[in-house]
């Protein structure tokens, strides 16, 4: 039981000012007796393992590890995971509003908070915690049934669960999950395909239905419902790597592309999800979509010599002869003693028979190597 007055209290947000406003309003409403403050994350989960914890107070949006990294560690903690949560974000930040019933967050709050939400919420969670409905009882003993490898058990309680609350999505998904380990996929497939169809918003249950589809070799299926999951939420990003360049592996493409794109518009960190997407059409030979996508990097960086040099082998690669060679050019221009760009360009005056300006590149690189046997080779074959 947890006990408004006495309470421990754990306050994490990257902002001292936040967790200071958040503290004062706890004090001001006498709803527990301790408060502890971590600044990301990581401090966060280090504070729940060295002091008992009744109600932790998360932001979403922090550095180092964020708000839903740091719940999935309380969730998937047996000492901590049934510990009430609530969520902190500012109202722009529309994937916590889809997150909320899908992820174990017991509440959220928008920010400016306010005396009155921070009260409403936390005495509402507590009174949940303290008196658990029906559903929450039977989701707690199908847990522990499940942990003890009694999935039939288990199946029986989720059916307690889903008869109080026939609708709830994310119930029908465990469901599906009990099902996978039995291996009936059919019920499975079942349960998941009605867990999307009852909650538009459900973007975990689209990814875990992408990746059933997935683990079976349908990647039509597996396409579809990443992409439905990207538009809702930013959470399939990394899985949406992973399953277009499988996609590329197996000759689709379109479909890798239009993931792909999805996930790089979706993803929080633009620019790391551009150059992983990069890495995965080079390394599949995709290279108009590499063309495309570097072309458009450089335009927001166009110092970035290291791209400027990886389009110059993709034109290379595509026939674009002349676009190669300027950029292998610029490459070596602006970058001392690059014997890579200096090749290329040698190899492309060589193939244009222009025998005197690549043996000029040829000297340039014997000067920084004598010994390079690549450059060497071209001088034999130049003379």
């Amino acid at each position: 039981m947890i006990d408004l007055d006495t309470m421990t209290v754990l306050i994490v947000d990257d902002m001292k000012s936040m967790r200071r406003t958040i503290r004062n309003m706890f004090k001001q409403l006498n709803l527990g007796s301790l408060i502890r403050h971590a600044e990301n994350g990581r401090e966060g989960w280090k504070v729940l393992k060295s002091i008992p914890v009744d109600l932790a107070v998360i932001d979403w949006n922090m550095p180092v590890m964020n708000g839903i990294e740091l719940l999935g560690k309380i969730r998937e903690n047996r000492d901590l995971r049934d510990m009430p949560v609530i969520m902190i974000t500012a109202e722009s930040e529309r994937d916590i509003v889809v997150e909320v019933a899908e992820s174990e967050i017991d509440a959220y709050l928008l920010k400016p908070l306010t005396m009155k939400a921070l009260d409403s919420k936390v005495r509402a969670i507590v009174h949940s915690a303290n008196n658990p409905d029906a559903v929450a009882i039977s989701l707690k003993k199908a847990r522990d049934l499940e942990e003890q490898g009694n999935i039939p058990g288990s199946i029986e309680q989720i059916r307690e669960a889903l008869r109080e609350r026939p609708n709830a999505s994310r119930i029908l998904r465990k469901m599906a999950e009990l099902h996978i380990k039995i291996n009936k996929d059919i019920i499975a497939e079942k349960c998941f395909k009605k867990a999307v169809a009852i909650n538009k918003n459900d973007a975990v249950t689209r990814c875990m239905l992408s990746e059933f589809y997935r683990s079976r070799g349908d990647l039509e299926n597996a396409g579809s419902y990443l992409l439905d999951s990207l538009s809702i939420s930013s959470r399939a990003v990394s899985q949406a790597m992973e399953l277009g360049d499988e996609l590329l592996k197996k000759g689709r493409p379109l479909q890798a592309y239009q993931i792909l794109e999805k996930a790089i518009e979706k993803s929080p960190d633009t620019a790391a999800s551009k150059e992983k997407t990069l890495s995965i059409y080079l390394e599949n030979t995709n290279y108009m979509n590499a063309k495309t996508l570097l072309e458009g990097m450089l335009v927001s960086q166009p110092k970035r010599y290291d791209l400027i040099f990886k389009l110059g082998m993709v034109y290379e690669k595509i026939g674009m002869v002349e676009k190669a060679l300027a950029m292998f050019k610029k490459t070596d221009a602006k970058t001392e003693d690059n014997i890579e760009a200096k090749l290329y360009i040698a190899r492309i005056y060589f193939n244009l028979k222009k025998t005197y300006a690549a043996d000029d590149v040829i000297r340039d690189i014997l000067e920084i190597d004598p010994t390079h046997e690549e450059a060497l080779e071209l001088r034999r074959k130049n003379t």
